[in-house]
């Protein structure tokens, strides 16, 4: 005997019809790349965090916004790996940025009321050319933001939820 596991024949016409009146301008006017020109770009820090790689090892990703010229706003990631063998590499990258100990790691990234900026050298990834790649992470500066917050930092201590 079969049974609706998610939902009755009524409710598809209400998935196939999306309320409220969305400004879809952007996606129109979008050509479908999802990688930008190689070469430098100035970036903001919106966050950084710890994570496991899907092999198992430790690593801390960082999530850069382009803030300048006409790829403004557009997101790049860059993962370093914090095992044995990558650790020495993965401290020389991060130690401009002021994450130099396990504490720094561990604490929100970057500081709320702060803005990271840095300049990024950006290529395409030789196995895949729709990819880009950060190469280079040069830090720029550290500042107050204008805003006084960081909308992606948040405090990893702090339990959500009920």
């Amino acid at each position: 005997m079969a049974t609706d596991f998610n939902f009755s024949s009524g409710d598809l016409s209400d998935f196939d019809s999306a309320p409220g009146d969305f400004d879809l301008s952007a996606f129109d006017a979008a050509d479908g790349n999802t990688f930008i020109p190689p070469g430098s770009y100035v970036a903001r820090v919106e966050r950084g965090e710890l994570l496991t790689t899907k092999s198992g090892k430790p690593a801390y990703r960082i999530r850069f916004s382009v803030i300048d010229g006409p790829n403004a706003a557009f997101i790049l990631w860059r993962y370093f790996v914090l095992d044995a063998a990558n650790a020495g590499r993965s401290k020389q990258s991060l130690k401009p940025l002021g994450l130099s100990t396990s504490v720094d790691l561990k604490a929100p990234f970057p500081p709320a009321g702060r803005l990271v900026k840095v300049k990024l050298l950006v290529t395409l990834q030789k196995e895949d050319p729709t990819r880009n790649d950060v190469e280079r992470v040069e830090f720029l500066s550290n500042e107050p933001s204008a805003d006084g917050v960081n909308p992606f930092g948040y405090d990893p201590s702090q339990k959500t939820g009920a």
